[in-house]
Parts: structure tokens; C-alpha cells; sequence
């Protein structure tokens, strides 16, 4: 869920969006996106622990990430780094919508400078809700955070049935004019 979030705060446009939005002045290309996340009241209870030999044997990527998960346990703050190739067409919408149906986009303000997002996302007995801000630090940084509250009730089946808060903050810098490898709205291979 974390790297689905990830993700869409810097590569995903949005198919169709009543406001009128004034893209965000920054340039096309190749950027790096840092994410820090914190989820408050989430339990992991059927978390694996994982042997020294197993660890030893996971990608390098997967391995830290997972040996983060143990030392710091849930609700740690996590660092996340990827690329994304953002085109002039993304920056030309709001860049938060990972296209679930079952949640809704309001575009709060937006100017060359910054977008604020309302995102309401239903499912089942969960709800989920907060805003998205973008700033235009100078044409090749952004910064950012997210804020959003879950509630659920574990009596329902499609329900995680914990009440949790979800914070991000980001940094994104540009890199390049030239993509490489990593493609529009799929970030990092």
C-alpha cells in the first residue's frame, strides 16, 4: 500500500477533474522522489521474523527495507527513495489519483507554485480521508505532505478494521531532461 502511495504522489494524473488547474512550474524528466512515512495505529500481528540466513538471501533493496520494518516495528517512520519520468502532459493535471474508482479527488487550490488535494476513499466498512499538498520549492524541487486518517470496523469483511494515520512528507528533485529507463507513470524498474 505504502509504495502505491508512493507512486502516485508524483506520477499519476488524473483522468477527469471538474476544477480548473494551473499546472505546477516544474520541469519534465527524470526525478528522485524521497519519502518519509509514519503510520500511527496500525498492528502487524502476523509480521514475519526473519532468520539471519533468510535476510541474507533477499535482494539488497527488499532486505533493508524488511530489516527496517523489525528494528523500527510498526508506526516507525520509513524512508523510501525512487525515480519517476514525469511528462509535460502529467504536469498539465493534478498529480494524485492512482485511478481507484473507489475514491474521490477534489482540487482544493492550485496555482504554478502549489496544489492542495482532497482525497475520500471508500471501501466497505473503511473510510479513508485527507488532503495532499504540492509546493514548488524552485523549477527542479518539490516538497509535499499528506495527511490521511483510515477508520474501519473488523466486523466487515472488506474492512482492515483499524483506525490509523497515515503522514507523508516528500522532496522530489529533478535529475535529468532524459528519462534513461524508467518510464512515464511507472516509476522505477
Amino acid at each position: 500500500m505504502k509504495r502505491i502511495l508512493l507512486a502516485s504522489v508524483m506520477m499519476c494524473p488524473v483522468a477527469m477533474w471538474s476544477q480548473d488547474i494551473k499546472p505546477i512550474d516544474v520541469k519534465p524528466g527524470l526525478w528522485e522522489n524521497t519519502t518519509i512515512s509514519q503510520i500511527s495505529g496500525l498492528t502487524m500481528p502476523n509480521m514475519p521474523q526473519l532468520t539471519p540466513d533468510q535476510l541474507a538471501k533477499m535482494p539488497p533493496q527488499a532486505r533493508a527495507q524488511m530489516e527496517a520494518m523489525q528494528k523500527g516495528g510498526p508506526g516507525a517512520p520509513q524512508t523510501h527513495t525512487m525515480k519517476a519520468c514525469i511528462t509535460r502532459e502529467q504536469l498539465s493535471k493534478p498529480m494524485f489519483d492512482n485511478g481507484d474508482k473507489s475514491c474521490s479527488y477534489n482540487l482544493k487550490s492550485s496555482s504554478s507554485s502549489s496544489q492542495i488535494i482532497r482525497i475520500e476513499c471508500a471501501r466497505g466498512n473503511t473510510k479513508t480521508a485527507g488532503d495532499i499538498t504540492l509546493e514548488r520549492v524552485d523549477s527542479e524541487h518539490m516538497k509535499g505532505d499528506m495527511l490521511m486518517k483510515t477508520t474501519g470496523d473488523s466486523s466487515t469483511a472488506n474492512s482492515v478494521g483499524q483506525n490509523m494515520t497515515i503522514k507523508l512528507s516528500f522532496s522530489n528533485k529533478f535529475l535529468s531532461s532524459d528519462c534513461g529507463d524508467v518510464k512515464p507513470g511507472g516509476g522505477e524498474k
